[in-house]
């Protein structure tokens, strides 16, 4: 059923935890799903963050039903459906919405170059097969091209695509998206690049995609909640203090890289393992062990 309410606050891309044997630890997704919620915020499973491209068919529908079961209504439950077939996205998208998400995301088919006439063809197959809430994913570090924001407004139409997450940090980009796609009560803009969420805030996003949140959701609400109140010193406040965060992960790493040291950063609070899936690494002791010590150091307890 498509939902008519309105997206918004923190929605945090979860990492997808591994047993060393490289199964879904499920008890671990239980731990991860019960600190967002009880940190106020909502989880996005088989992001980028959540490797999703590395995780095979199977074992990602595992995955969402116990995040399903985890969040038990305490929370909204958002799912990813990124993949180059477009009949194995909707497919997915069906069953993860039989299984209990409020929404599914879905980002550009990543292996053939797309002009915009072809992005809008390809979200509009999906919007027409998907039966329920569908986000626009526009993120040009993965997928290699830009979703236009003329393609995402006229999408942004179709009764069922409810909303648009947008992790292009281009000059301009926030304010236009703000101007031409907010304000809607029937859609939801959310800002994906982290350290422009006070920013987006104060444009008017409706939301906010970090992936810090896996560490530190209570944070990201109070920034979320400080912004609701107009409390703008405390939002840039808060701002600075997640980057610091984020930083300890992120510095002078790949993607994939920072994912690995973000989950050690994880085992220190007794959430999840250090595995990541191939093609990914897992950090090696003496790394995690420096990651561990940076964080340590935030005095974040």
């Amino acid at each position: 059923m498509i939902q008519n309410h309105k997206h918004q606050g923190i929605i945090v891309p979860l990492v997808t935890p591994f047993t060393p044997a490289a199964e879904i630890d499920e008890p671990a997704v239980g731990r991860i799903v019960k600190n967002c919620a009880d940190g106020g915020v909502h989880v996005f499973v088989l992001g980028t963050t959540g490797e999703a491209a590395s995780i095979p068919i199977t074992k990602r529908v595992r995955l969402v039903k116990a995040a399903v079961e985890a969040a038990a209504g305490r929370t909204k439950v958002y799912a990813g459906i990124g993949d180059n077939c477009p009949e194995s996205s909707i497919s997915a998208a069906n069953e993860y919405l039989r299984l209990g998400v409020d929404a599914v995301v879905a980002h550009l088919p990543a292996y053939y170059p797309l002009k915009p006439a072809e992005m809008k063809a390809f979200f509009e197959l999906l919007s027409s097969k998907v039966r329920g809430s569908l986000m626009l994913y526009n993120i040009p570090s993965t997928t290699h091209m830009s979703l236009p924001l003329d393609v995402a407004e006229e999408l942004s139409h179709q009764p069922n695509i409810i909303g648009f997450k947008d992790s292009e940090n281009a000059p301009g980009r926030p304010e236009e998206t703000a101007r031409r796609l907010g304000g809607r009560p029937d859609f939801s803009i959310f800002m994906g690049a982290a350290v422009l969420s006070a920013k987006g805030l104060k444009l008017g996003f409706d939301g906010l995609v970090p992936s810090s949140g896996n560490l530190v959701p209570h944070l990201w609400r109070e920034l979320y909640d400080q912004a609701l109140a107009g409390h703008w010193e405390k939002v840039e406040a808060l701002q600075v203090r997640l980057n610091t965060i984020a930083q300890v992960f992120q510095r002078d790493r790949t993607l994939g890289e920072s994912l690995a040291a973000l989950k050690a950063m994880m085992e220190t609070r007794g959430l999840c393992g250090p595995t990541v899936l191939p093609p990914l690494r897992t950090l090696d002791q003496p790394a995690r062990q420096i990651v561990q010590r940076d964080l340590s150091a935030l005095n974040l307890a």
